[in-house]
């Protein structure tokens, strides 16, 4: 009896450090990289958006390792040599929907501020310390204000830099001549790509989208892929 409970504890011991790694990084390619970058940004900026718990929700700079496990996702889908890689990569060519601002935050403001006058215009500092040390900070240096300003009284400031706006707006909020901030960004539906990431394993779905897609795509495709211990696995094809 007690060597049966002995090896029932191996097991369970063994069964659990099976959880326990998280996802691995492995090298990336060159082209993996270029290709599909832009899509890790947006996916873990998706992550953020739909976890206020998140780790990095209040981060504004990118977490290159996170991006680098996303991106290992994307290189282990790509070492498989099956004819569905070459169908999503080279003939649809499938990117994520680019529906999250990183780069510019729109305003709603108070027109007749005097630090506001002057951002309007593009004149920087603006007088007002803690907007330009905002500006200054995160590099925020062009202005575009909406058509017909100041009757419709919204703005946007833009960066070349790449953020988790997130924590940023929040900022840019706490000064009075701004009523509202909000990330600058929106996307019509269309080709797509999502993924779910879980402790040791993560689920990467690749799908196009067909009909009126502008409105609403009333067909999809979608390519799913599991990736655990640096390994993918096509796990279905099918339509919707």
């Amino acid at each position: 009896m007690k060597k049966l409970a002995l090896f029932i504890l191996i097991l369970t011991i063994s069964g659990c450090n099976d959880a326990l790694p998280e996802l691995e990084l492995i090298e990336i390619d060159r082209n993996v990289r270029e290709t599909y970058y832009d899509d890790a940004v947006e996916l873990y900026i998706r992550e953020i958006l739909d976890n206020p718990n998140h780790f990095n929700y209040s981060n504004p700079n990118l977490d290159e390792t996170e991006l680098n496990k996303i991106l290992s996702v994307f290189q282990s889908v790509f070492n498989l040599e099956i004819p569905e890689i070459d169908t999503i990569c080279n003939i649809y060519n499938i990117h994520t929907l680019k529906c999250i601002g990183t780069k510019s935050i729109v305003m709603h403001v108070n027109t007749e501020a005097p630090e506001i006058i002057k951002l309007a215009n593009g004149e920087f500092p603006t007088g007002n310390k803690q907007l330009d040390y905002l500006l200054e900070t995160y590099e925020f240096d062009s202005v575009r204000t909406s058509y017909s300003y100041p009757r419709f009284d919204w703005l946007s400031v833009n960066t070349d830099n790449t953020y988790n706006l997130l924590p940023i707006i929040k900022e840019f909020e706490k000064i009075t001549s701004i009523v509202l901030a909000e990330n600058n960004g929106g996307c019509f539906d269309g080709d797509n790509i999502t993924l779910e990431r879980k402790k040791n394993k993560a689920t990467l779905d690749f799908s196009i989208g067909r009909g009126d897609c502008p409105a609403g795509c009333i067909y999809r495709k979608h390519w799913v892929f599991e990736v655990q211990n640096s390994l993918a696995r096509l796990v279905k094809v099918y339509d919707r």
